[in-house]
């Protein structure tokens, strides 16, 4: 890591404690990795499924105190706005009060009491629709929030994590890798208890860990992807990302046919060319008419994607992809008909009400 970097935990991190209660001041070597790497899938899994992997960070080891045998990780945020963006959404904020015991705005009140200036730049930050937010303040409340969301996934007890709905869906990879840090406190016979904090307080016993060693139930197919549900409908643009790139981090913003919001990539090279050529006109607010697609999570509209933008501004621009080319973009899908007058592909009500999208 580069000192720029070092210089940057500063205002960029939160720590991550591991603490066994152990006779002697040290730990396995094993133990140590195993549970480090565990942490990481939890973040990885958060990061994937909650906030689309638009998180930039990195996980650090940092060297433990003399005579210590606590474990400290940094998770190290290098743009904040990877969380920002996501924190309007009911879905994520309901994870990160489930998990942290607070909600978005309880943080960030929380980070501006502490710091006024820096944490009226981080109220601004999530208040902000579309805006980056890339100064420190936003990358210390992002580093906070996937500290303690992490810290609740490893330390709650599984009822808890069942109540918020963490052993069905996407995020059920993080209770995998929670599995796999209390698997590897039960090889290790000399950890008797384990906790999450400096201090010594060590919540978790050693007779739970076998409980919290056990992966979460998968449904039968499960593990199979969802199919790609393809339509073609009308996008009000409200926060656009003209770099093809970056737009991987922070995506386009709209609202759906039904007026709710959605968020979304453009895959669709020509149009990119098209932007790169300067062929386009650009209003301050824009119309798309796209085909696009998304797989169907839990009820859910999850991984949007624009394959082709057939009007822009009212500009024809392109015919819709048949069968055969989207078979060869997007494997195994079906195409439905949305018109102006009914529920949108992404209207939670319209999947379902209609038996036929569940």
């Amino acid at each position: 890591m580069d000192q720029a970097k070092v210089d940057d935990l500063k205002g960029g991190s939160d720590y991550l404690y591991f603490h066994f209660d152990v006779e002697e001041h040290h730990l396995k070597l094993e133990t140590f990795i195993q549970t480090a790497d565990s942490a990481r899938k939890v973040v990885a899994s958060l990061n994937e499924n909650l906030f689309n992997k638009s998180l930039k960070y990195e996980l650090i080891v940092l060297p433990p105190d003399e005579g210590s045998f606590l474990t400290k990780l940094a998770i190290w945020v290098g743009i904040g706005w990877g969380i920002i963006q996501f924190l309007d959404s009911d879905i994520v904020a309901a994870y990160i009060d489930g998990l942290t015991g607070k909600s978005p705005a309880e943080w960030a009140k929380e980070f501006g009491e502490a710091n006024q200036e820096t944490g009226k730049k981080a109220y601004v930050a999530i208040s902000s629709e579309g805006k980056p937010a890339k100064d420190k303040a936003a990358c210390q409340l992002s580093a906070s929030i996937v500290v303690a969301m992490t810290r609740g996934v490893l330390e709650k007890d599984t009822s808890e994590l069942k109540k918020i709905g963490m052993d069905v869906g996407t995020l059920t990879d993080a209770l995998d890798a929670r599995a796999e840090f209390y698997a590897a406190c039960i090889h290790d016979g000399d950890v008797g208890r384990v906790g999450f904090s400096p201090d010594d307080v060590f919540p978790i016993p050693r007779s739970s860990f076998a409980e919290r060693a056990q992966k979460a139930p998968r449904k039968p197919g499960e593990d199979e992807p969802p199919e790609w549900t393809v339509s073609i409908e009308s996008i009000y643009v409200t926060s656009p990302n003209w770099d093809e790139d970056d737009q991987r981090v922070r995506h386009w913003k709209g609202k759906d046919q039904s007026r709710r919001d959605c968020y979304f990539v453009i895959d669709d090279a020509e149009f990119w060319d098209l932007v790169k050529k300067k062929d386009l006109h650009v209003d301050v607010l824009d119309n798309l008419k796209v085909q696009w697609a998304c797989q169907i999570i839990d009820g859910r509209a999850k991984n949007r994607r624009v394959v082709r933008v057939l009007e822009y501004n009212g500009n024809k621009l392109a015919e819709p992809l048949k069968a055969d080319a989207l078979d060869a973009i997007l494997g195994q899908h079906k195409a439905i008909t949305a018109r102006r007058d009914e529920p949108s592909l992404f209207d939670d009500l319209f999947h379902r009400g209609d038996p036929a999208n569940r």
